[in-house]
């Protein structure tokens, strides 16, 4: 899984050929663990990219390392590889990005806890519509629907068993338009062969949209 990370860490520096990105995105939509990663990271990447910047000084780096203590000589170097290193720098702001946007989601009081994970609406918006997915498969063991509103999270979104073997769920979204898969056993993922409309994902691969209109 390592080597996967690492990979993925070229994908988002846009640095990894198709070929390796088509089996990468393989090995990723069947380890949800490694797909939740990758989604958190590639939102995180996007914020980064999105926000503003200022350029540093040219003598930034040589002004922090002068103020290090003379006692941490033999350490300098390792400090500042850490800090600033390209890919340590990337992936330590992703990861802090990410953590601000958890931090500001949970402070909104917007994720609703249920017994099948979580799912990142609000129940109480007036504006949510309750949106009914459902999946035709008698020979599954299990079935959930994974995507934008639940940030692609397989545990969040778990369907039940209806009569003649068509797995359904209700799920209140805000207006908008949403990316979705459905996950079959836990580890195949099945685009929607009912949906309204399908988007390229970029990796090969086509989400299913759903359209949420206003009330």
């Amino acid at each position: 899984m390592d080597n996967d990370r690492e990979l993925i860490h070229k994908l988002l520096d846009g640095g990894l050929p198709s070929d390796e990105t088509a089996a990468l995105m393989k090995r990723v939509n069947s380890d949800p663990d490694l797909l939740e990663e990758f989604t958190l990271l590639k939102e995180a990447v996007t914020v980064i990219e999105k926000s503003e910047r200022k350029q540093a000084s040219a003598s930034f780096t040589s002004d922090v390392m002068r103020r290090l203590s003379s006692g941490a000589k033999a350490e300098r170097k390792g400090w500042r590889n850490f800090f600033f290193g390209e890919r340590i720098f990337r992936w330590n702001m992703a990861y802090a990005a990410a953590a601000l946007l958890l931090a500001v989601l949970t402070a909104g009081g917007i994720y609703n806890f249920r017994s099948g994970g979580q799912i990142p609406y609000s129940a109480l918006d007036k504006s949510a519509v309750t949106v009914k997915f459902n999946f035709y498969s008698p020979d599954a063991k299990s079935v959930s629907v994974a995507g934008d509103f639940n940030k692609w999270r397989t545990d969040a979104g778990v369907m039940r068993r209806e009569e003649g073997g068509i797995w359904t769920i209700k799920i209140p979204l805000k207006p908008g338009a949403y990316n979705y898969m459905f996950v079959m056993n836990g580890d195949a993922w099945i685009t929607d062969p009912e949906a309204a409309a399908y988007h390229d994902d970029g990796f090969g691969y086509k989400n299913s949209v759903v359209r949420v209109d206003k009330l």
